[in-house]
């Protein structure tokens, strides 16, 4: 507040001397014009002294230049840090950029591909990140081979409840009926541990009405084998398993299989056909 007051004052005066000097100066002129018009006068005791005039005009002029000097050094020396900050100022505008004094390579005019630190790299990461979802999957694909003669382990380790029959019908208890019966059915109480009867790959998961919750291997060579009345899956599509690999354990039957009780249905087939896998058992 008291430097806007002094700032205030010194251009309070410095316009009352402008313009005391511009009166003078505009005398003086005039004086001078008529001086040299050789207008004559008489001595009547109010004539001019132009002369004078032009001198008192060159002592307020020099008197303005004088306290100028005298105030802008008294505000020089109030206000040190200014004078240092422009100093300074100056001294960093007239220093020259180099590249170490940037945060990034500098890209030459018209160059296809400018970097900017935090925002090119980001994207940077979103690309790659993109890429890595778009690649294939590297999982490697084994060659499954199974022939009749290697024979296969039992999925549980119990009787047959039911015998496979395709040539002739046999009868079912629930259903109260004679039909065939593509499959070897086990029987087997609940929670007993059920595994792969061979190596393979795992194509389906799925489940039904009739055989509950079910799991498919693909044995290679056409042979597929079909686990159903299955609980707690233990496996997932695509995985590889192996002879006596557990897939999952033994569920409480279907309404299908009500009155047999609790067993493990298995099936094999070759290119789809139903095979009889209970001679291979071993």
């Amino acid at each position: 507040m008291r430097r806007n007051k002094k700032s205030s004052i010194h251009k309070e005066r410095i316009i009352m001397l402008a313009s005391s000097a511009f009166v003078l100066a505009a005398l003086t002129m005039t004086g001078v014009y008529m001086k040299g018009q050789n207008v004559e006068s008489k001595d009547d005791g109010y004539t001019l002294d132009f002369t004078a005039l032009e001198n008192n005009a060159d002592d307020k002029m020099q008197e303005i230049s004088e306290y100028n000097e005298e105030h802008l050094l008294k505000e020089e020396e109030n206000i040190p840090e200014l004078t240092a900050n422009n100093t300074a100022g100056n001294e960093i505008a007239a220093a020259p950029v180099t590249e170490d004094d940037l945060d990034y390579l500098p890209q030459e005019v018209g160059s296809g591909h400018v970097e900017i630190p935090g925002l090119t790299d980001q994207e940077t990461l979103q690309e790659a990140a993109e890429a890595e979802q778009q690649m294939p999957d590297l999982t490697v694909e084994k060659t499954l081979h199974f022939t009749e003669n290697d024979g296969m382990q039992k999925p549980v380790q119990s009787d047959i409840l039911m015998h496979y029959s395709m040539d002739k019908s046999i009868y079912f208890a629930t259903l109260d009926q004679y039909k065939y019966n593509p499959a070897t059915i086990f029987s087997a109480e609940e929670g007993m541990t059920v595994t792969a009867c061979a190596q393979g790959k795992v194509t389906s998961i799925f489940e039904n009405e009739e055989i509950g919750k079910a799991v498919t291997l693909d044995l290679g060579d056409g042979y597929e084998a079909t686990y159903g009345q299955l609980a707690e899956i233990t496996v997932k599509e695509n995985a590889y398993v192996n002879p006596g690999e557990t897939i999952g354990s033994v569920a409480a039957p279907t309404k299908y299989y009500s009155a047999e009780g609790s067993n493990v249905y298995f099936a094999l087939t070759h290119n789809g056909d139903p095979l009889n896998g209970e001679a291979l058992f071993h």
